[in-house]
């Protein structure tokens, strides 16, 4: 029999696990050729041509949607709005049931015609509860009792007998866990989680909005360096091509032939490594916008819709310190902090409090051979039993509450600080970065300045240099001076777009100024 109940359970086991196991296998085959598909489509496109034009509105769009770093904030706040839900539920009221049959025979150690020799008694129970606690930390308990109950006992007045019984028990206190603020203060502290995790994932937005700006401009950057070597090349190429035929008719030395050769490598060696640093900027723009996982966009050409326009920011240093204190993410998720901190500090000073609870219950019952009987006395009140009292509790000496007590305090002193030195890094960080984009107005002018003044003494120096009055190594010069002068002034109008990023980012307004709305 026992080997036979063992090979049973075996086999039910195995049933009841088939489903399971069949449904894991056809789940990991559907994922695996999935991901042989976008396999085959990553491999596919490495081969082919394409272009793909985009600016940086495009390129913003691109990253809200595809972003990991903000996927994985964006669910923060449902996370939040789960805790909300399980602070509520403190107060959902809980069903309980209970239903039970007894029988019982059993010898009686002394016998008489009162007291059988065996006595033997049956007994059902149907019981059905509620119980549940209010917000304003009343706990309450209203039980419907049954109970059908039948014995051999001669002298048992009623046999068999139903009982019906409802009673309402309520407890309330009257100091520790009284009162809405105290019942409800962690719904309070998870209400405010979810304001802090959207500040967290408006943080997160800022961030990477910021990064997506410095990655497009980083791109454009070498985009322009890229197109300025390759005039600097096509410049040491002309150079070489005049010193050659020069050379040619005995004009040039062959040291002039060598440097004007020398030149172009040099150039052609600048030209390499500027479309290197292009294609890990290209690479850089596709990581953060998460166009490196589309298999069909991975390897395009980016070609970029916006130029280089130069267009001065007035900076006021006032009015960004005023924003920086209204829009920083940071900021207000320290004060949220510090409002939660608050609000322990008054949950745990609750706690210190003796537990002092006025207790009472009111009840009707009923009793009958018939049950509808026993209901029927219960209903009309014939029967009812009530109590009142007080119960007291105190901790002897309460060292866990004040411990705790005074560590929320401690906290609290610790939050304040953090937030007074936030405050500060904001007045430091928002000065900064308005510094930065003065300093970075002033280099773009100076470097526009410097490339006029180069273009025009490079086109006199030209000039010279076809009367034959300059030589091919102070040409060589020349070219290198355009060249740096171009380079730079494309560098401080990269400058100045960082700096303006980071302003907007350090003042916490780069959403509202990129139109991006936060629900």
């Amino acid at each position: 029999m026992k080997r036979f109940l063992f090979y049973l359970i075996a086999v039910t086991i195995l049933l009841s696990s088939f489903p399971f196991s069949l449904a894991e296998d056809v789940t990991k085959e559907v994922t695996e050729r999935e991901e042989a598909i976008k396999r085959a489509l990553f491999i596919a496109s490495a081969s082919q041509e394409r272009v793909l034009k985009i600016g940086l509105v495009d390129c913003i769009g691109f990253a809200l949607k595809n972003n990991s770093e903000v996927k994985i904030k964006k669910i923060e706040p449902f996370i939040s709005q789960q805790d909300i839900r399980i602070a509520e539920s403190i107060f959902d009221p809980t069903l309980n049931i209970e239903a039970s049959s007894e029988d019982t025979k059993e010898q009686s150690s002394s016998s008489s015609f009162f007291s059988p020799a065996v006595s033997k008694s049956h007994t059902n129970k149907l019981n059905i509860g509620v119980e549940g606690k209010t917000p304003l930390g009343t706990g309450y308990n209203i039980s419907f009792d049954n109970k059908k109950y039948k014995s051999n006992v001669p002298f048992q007045t009623v046999n068999p007998y139903n009982k019906s019984e409802t009673t309402i028990t309520i407890t309330q206190p009257l100091l520790k866990g009284f009162g809405i603020f105290i019942n409800r203060a962690n719904i309070t502290i998870a209400n405010n989680n979810l304001k802090k995790s959207n500040q967290e994932l408006k943080n997160e937005l800022i961030q990477v909005l910021s990064d997506v700006k410095k990655a497009y401009y980083n791109y454009l950057l070498y985009l322009e360096k890229h197109k300025t070597a390759e005039v600097s090349l096509k410049r040491a190429e002309g150079l070489l091509n005049i010193v050659q035929k020069r050379h040619e008719k005995g004009l040039a030395s062959s040291i002039d032939l060598l440097e004007a050769q020398t030149g172009v490598a040099v150039r052609e060696d600048e030209l390499l490594a500027v479309e290197k640093s292009l294609r890990l900027a290209e690479d850089n723009l596709k990581y953060v916008t998460n166009i490196i996982d589309d298999p069909e966009l991975w390897n395009a050409k980016i070609e970029l819709l916006d130029t280089l326009n130069f267009e001065i920011t007035p900076v006021d240093l006032v009015e960004s310190l005023k924003q920086a204190f209204e829009y920083r993410p940071d900021y207000e998720a320290a004060k949220i902090e510090l409002t939660n901190q608050n609000v322990r500090i008054k949950l745990k000073e609750n706690e210190l409090l003796p537990r002092i609870d006025l207790v009472g219950s009111f009840g009707l019952n009923g009793l009958d051979e018939s049950y509808l009987d026993a209901l029927g006395d219960e209903m009309k009140g014939k029967y009812r039993d009530w109590s009142a009292g007080v119960k007291v509790s105190f901790p002897w000496g309460n060292r866990q509450a004040k411990a705790e007590f005074e560590k929320t305090k401690l906290t609290k002193a610790q939050l304040l600080l953090s937030f007074e030195r936030l405050q500060q890094n904001i007045i430091l960080e928002v000065r900064d970065a308005a510094r930065g984009i003065n300093i970075s107005e002033k280099k773009v002018s100076t470097s526009l300045k410097m490339k006029e003044t180069e273009a025009a003494r490079y086109a006199a120096i030209e000039k010279r240099f076809a009367e034959g009055l300059v030589s091919a190594h102070d040409m060589i010069e020349y070219q290198e001076d355009l060249s740096a002068a171009e380079t730079n002034y494309i560098q401080s109008l990269i400058d100045y777009y960082n700096s303006i990023i980071t302003l907007d980012k350090k003042v916490g307004v780069t959403l509202v100024k990129n139109d991006v709305k936060f629900e």
